[in-house]
């Protein structure tokens, strides 16, 4: 039924049992067509469209773009700018690595709106289901894309409904790759790393090819320094000395920015990536963090080693001017990990030692170890450290073993 004023015309469609309506008009030669419940629904999702249109935003058919044309203009027209750069970069890597090239990736929009919400779910569901040999943080990471793109298309009236409404997750027992464990050190095994740190070239000695001096750079210190602060590596890479601040003989500083590694995007790069300077990845991430005697120690034992570098402006834990980098670390750490004795880990497995040691010194500890990891909140904390509580909660019912 067409519109007595001609502006566009009218559809009453059925799907599985299910009426709603489809408004068409023709915008500079080309047909758009909105779907709604209702006709004041399909009539808003227009309107929020023609708006758009009056400023010269959309001016093609996006129905008859592919999903993983749409992804990629939802990515690069959208969030660009909306979201942190290294959030961009994962999105990106999602779409090209999960979408391209698949049967959902193919399918054009006016195809899947087209689709029963039957129909939709399962192929969407599939798509999370070929990838089940992936890790369990990957097959989230394509939910999550794929919902943000969903509820995206629905506000813009490019989509009937949110495809990835009925989609489920799949569980950890559903993936091949299984979520890896973060190995957490003990007390003991820190103080390994701490004597490993100090270890000094002996007589006969190959590296530095100088006996009494230092076998590890400042790499090393940055490493302790994570186990006794909880910082991310990313956190301690970018810490300047007037960061360091002091209050009636404590002392602290505050986390307010980090380094990450993300593409490099510039004309005429020379390297693939860089390292920039951002923003905590939320805001329970800016967080005061007092230093213990041990951190204190670590800074001390930099100003000692590298006293021509104890500027202001100067990174704490370099000796170029440059950032050191995640996978350097990495590897130092496992170095040392190996000379020392103790189990391999990881950076980031440094800042769960710090929080592990806490708790498990004192469960009650919980909500001071959330704020200084910077979590969202401290039920986050409790879920990343389970096992802790759990084992407490052993000893505590253990109490009446005594009593008999």
């Amino acid at each position: 039924m067409k519109r007595a004023n001609g502006e566009g015309s009218w559809k009453v469609r059925e799907r599985n049992g299910s009426k709603f309506y489809e408004y068409s008009i023709r915008y500079l030669g080309k047909r758009y067509s909105f779907y709604g419940k209702t006709k004041k629904e399909a009539l808003e999702k227009y309107k929020k469209s023609s708006e758009l249109w009056a400023v010269g935003v959309r001016d093609d058919t996006e129905t008859t773009k592919t999903l993983y044309e749409y992804a990629w203009k939802w990515l690069f027209d959208y969030k660009k700018g909306r979201i942190k750069a290294k959030t961009f970069d994962y999105y990106e890597f999602i779409i090209d690595h999960f979408l391209k090239g698949t049967v959902l990736g193919e399918c054009t929009l006016n195809r899947l709106n087209m689709l029963s919400r039957r129909e939709s779910e399962k192929l969407f569901q599939k798509l999370l289901s070929d990838n089940a040999d992936k890790s369990k943080s990957t097959v989230d990471g394509i939910h999550t894309v794929l919902n943000q793109i969903g509820k995206y298309g629905v506000k813009y009236g490019d989509f009937t409904y949110n495809f990835m409404e009925c989609v489920t997750k799949l569980s950890e027992k559903d993936v091949k790759t299984k979520k890896k464990e973060i190995k957490a050190l003990e007390f003991e095994d820190v103080m390994k790393l701490w004597n490993e740190m100090l270890r000094k070239n002996e007589e006969g000695a190959i590296i530095n090819n100088k006996a009494g001096t230092y076998v590890y750079g400042i790499g090393s210190c940055a490493l302790l320094f994570c186990c006794f602060t909880g910082l991310r590596w990313g956190e301690v890479s970018c810490l300047k000395w007037k960061d360091i601040q002091e209050n009636d003989g404590n002392y602290f500083f505050k986390v307010d920015k980090q380094y990450v590694n993300i593409i490099n995007r510039d004309e005429g790069a020379e390297t693939k990536h860089k390292t920039v300077e951002e923003t905590p990845k939320s805001e329970k991430s800016r967080r005061y963090i007092p230093l213990c005697k041990r951190a204190i120690e670590i800074l001390d034992l930099v100003e000692e080693r590298f006293p021509h570098l104890h500027e202001p402006e100067n990174l704490i834990f370099s000796n170029t001017g440059r950032p050191i980098t995640a996978s350097f670390a990495g590897k130092l750490l496992k170095a040392m990990c190996i000379r020392a004795g103790v189990p391999e880990t990881s950076p980031h497995g440094l800042r769960h030692s710090f929080a592990s040691i806490l708790l498990n010194e004192d469960k009650k500890n919980l909500y001071e170890v959330s704020a200084l990891m910077g979590h969202s909140t401290p039920d986050v904390t409790y879920k990343k450290y389970i096992d802790i509580f759990e084992k407490g909660r052993m000893k505590t019912v253990s109490i009446f073993d005594k009593l008999e």
